[in-house]
């Protein structure tokens, strides 16, 4: 890994205007995906294993067509997924 002090501050200002842009280009996608998922009307949805903190994983119902969280399965969901 290349050390700050290393760069001339041509290399750092490079550096720091990519950092910049990616993470506004991060949040124009994240906008944009909501605004996809609030326009979805979730006909349908699969169960998955979604990730949670602390490297957990929990059941979750998932959108098909926009891939949005949408609630928890109930019982007899979770025993037919298993069963899948």
């Amino acid at each position: 890994m290349e050390n700050l002090e290393n760069q001339n501050p041509e290399q750092q200002e490079d550096k720091s205007h990519k950092t910049q842009k990616i993470k506004s280009n991060i949040r124009d996608l994240e906008k944009e995906l909501k605004s996809i998922q609030d326009a979805c009307s979730h006909k349908e949805y699969k169960i998955a294993n979604c990730p949670k903190e602390n490297a957990e994983f929990s059941l979750r119902k998932i959108c098909k067509e926009c891939e949005k969280e949408i609630g928890y399965p109930s019982q007899s969901e979770i025993d037919n997924w298993a069963k899948s």
